[in-house]
């Protein structure tokens, strides 16, 4: 039976509250959401090796890459060396906005293959830069040749893609994506508003959801391009709670550097009960980013194993539409927690 052996794609944030987290949870139980999952605790989680292409963290040893710049998240624990250096990771062009006028380090796919390989890993979870479309689609492609099960939490469409699905799937292998929703952030904080309205009979009209926030990733979506493209998969995870069409939008506003890897999030909700009468709801939510995504990041990686344990390849429905805000079809966050709490946690 295969143990999460895990490769780290982007030393960010994230990645920083994720080898806390797993630091942390391999002793202790409070603020973990699931303790046992697919059969595993977070103590069966193994980091296997880690890529960046930020000169800054390349040759760093991973416990001092997380808190290297420019990286902001909370330090939440003290974390042990891992003996383990960070990689020069795959760029293909396309390189991040925060990383514009910094110096990169990275090699060929055919190098990043033979790396993984030679780690040991299992499954690569894909935590480098929104925008990177081109980089994240190669890293990929690389892990299935690598012999590693997939988990994509950038926004580039991996899971609408039948081919790499099906290979995936023909490997024995799962990919899981796209585009990680937080545990309590603005998408699924804004899902379960509107969720509750229309099972109280509210007709909505109108909603927005506007992101204020600080840290790399913010940065790099105030990216026209790069905006857009979030802005469209919040609004369809949105949208996907109400059974009729109606006016949303869901997007990041602006980045504040001082805010560090703090978001808030301002939420507008209108609609119409009896007789006509309105109803609006107005209210903002504050969030730290990475803890944000701690909980799911640990779920995710501990279903994929199991699945690919169990013999469910490609894209797993139950683990992408917990975790994500774009999986293969578009169902309810309630329903998404139904299916992956039975098949993975009861």
């Amino acid at each position: 039976m295969l143990r999460p052996k895990i490769a780290i794609v982007g030393v960010g944030n994230c990645a920083s509250v994720l080898v806390q987290g797993l630091e942390y949870y391999s002793r202790h139980t409070d603020g973990l959401w699931h303790p046992v999952v697919g059969g595993f605790r977070v103590r069966d989680i193994e980091i296997s090796a880690a890529f960046d292409i930020d000169k800054r963290k390349v040759g760093l040893d991973l416990a001092e890459a997380i808190f290297a710049s420019p990286n902001v998240a909370q330090k939440f624990v003290k974390v042990s060396k891992k003996n383990l250096d960070v990689r020069p990771g795959i760029a293909m062009g396309d390189r991040p906005p925060h990383l514009a006028n910094e110096s990169i380090e990275h090699v060929k796919p055919s190098e990043f293959v033979r790396e993984l390989e030679n780690s040991g890993s299992n499954i690569v979870v894909n935590l480098s830069s929104s925008g990177t479309d081109r980089s994240t689609k190669a890293y990929a492609d690389s892990a299935l040749k690598a012999g590693c099960s997939f988990i994509n939490c950038t926004p580039t469409s991996l899971i609408k893609s039948r081919r790499l699905v099906s290979a995936y799937s023909s490997s024995k292998l799962v990919i899981a994506g796209d585009d990680l929703m937080s545990q309590f952030g603005g998408t699924v904080f804004h899902k379960g508003l509107v969720n509750l309205m229309v099972k109280r009979g509210v007709k909505l009209t109108k909603s927005y959801q506007l992101d204020v926030g600080g840290g790399t990733e913010t940065y790099n979506t105030i990216d026209e391009k790069i905006k857009m493209v979030k802005r469209d998969m919040k609004t369809s995870s949105v949208a996907a709670e109400v059974p009729y069409r109606f006016e949303t939008v869901a997007g990041t506003t602006d980045y504040v550097d001082y805010m560090g890897n703090n978001r808030t999030s301002y939420f507008w909700i209108e609609g119409t009960m009896f007789l006509g009468s309105r109803v609006t709801v107005d209210v903002y939510l504050r969030t730290s980013d990475g803890a944000n995504a701690g909980n799911i990041l640990l779920d995710v990686i501990r279903a994929v194993c199991s699945s690919q344990n169990s013999g469910s390849y490609g894209a797993e429905q139950a683990i992408c539409s917990y975790g994500f805000k774009s999986p293969p079809a578009k169902i309810s966050f309630e329903n998404g927690y139904a299916m992956f709490y039975e098949k993975y946690v009861k």
